[in-house]
């Protein structure tokens, strides 16, 4: 890690997407569970190609998004994973810059740019890297000028979240059948310390690595959420093969 540019001050994890091939059911079950409501659709497009809704989970954001067409990307994912499964980790840095550069020096190649502009009203920016140098999931770095706005959830979020059953996302599981060599590489790239359990700390959040099924392959397979109500911790819930846990 040394010979790497410096690592990045603040990182937190911003946003999870999981991937279906119908988004509907799944959105029913997560409206049910978890009395939370879509604050934001995206009009599908080029390149991604995907029918999406973003729930507000506090000031983080679960996004449940579907294939629009049969060339879009995540088509590919879900025939790859045999169906829907968690499929991207959407990390908030407080320097895109400064985030590239460490990629690119750890070798990460980014797949796609979404450069510093204007979104929905909101100035960010975002590198998408290739999963196939990281391992793991598909992970994006994003910078948003006004910290505590979110882009991809529109401007309107806030208005829209409920939080009586979940008030944050404070974790994202990550499966290999390699889960040593993906966490280091994770730790490398972050410029964060792994510890005993395969762990990432993060700010207000972290990142833990477990190990797949053999002959599975790598996909993000849980987030923690924290419960409102206390005495709900240690619920479990499963939405598109993705375990959710109140904690």
């Amino acid at each position: 890690m040394s010979d790497l540019p410096p690592s990045l001050e603040n990182i937190r994890i911003r946003q999870i997407a999981i991937c279906a091939p119908d988004i509907r059911p799944v959105e029913r079950e997560v409206e049910h569970a978890l009395d939370i409501t879509p604050a934001h659709r995206d009009k599908p497009g080029a390149p991604i190609w995907m029918f999406n809704g973003v729930f507000a989970i506090g000031d983080t954001f679960l996004e449940i998004l579907q294939p629009e067409r049969p060339e879009a990307p995540t088509r590919k994912f879900l025939e790859k994973q045999g169906g829907a499964a968690g499929y991207m980790l959407i990390l908030q840095v407080d320097d895109l810059e400064k985030a590239r550069a460490r990629a690119e020096a750890a070798n990460v190649r980014v797949v796609m740019e979404l450069p510093i502009r204007d979104y929905h009203g909101i100035r960010g920016g975002a590198i998408h890297l290739h999963p196939g140098d990281t391992g793991g999931v598909l992970t994006s770095l994003d910078w948003m000028e006004d910290k505590d706005s979110w882009a991809w959830a529109g401007p309107a979020w806030p208005w829209h979240r409920r939080t009586d059953v979940v008030s944050g996302m404070v974790a994202a599981e990550i499966s290999s059948t390699d889960p040593d060599r993906v966490a280091k590489r994770f730790s490398e790239l972050l410029g964060r310390d792994l510890d005993d359990n395969r762990t990432i700390a993060l700010d207000d959040s972290h990142v833990r690595f477990v190990e797949g099924p053999a002959g599975s392959r790598d996909r993000l397979t849980g987030i923690d959420m924290t419960a409102t109500d206390r005495n709900r911790a240690g619920e479990t819930f499963e939405f598109a093969r993705t375990v959710v846990r109140l904690v």
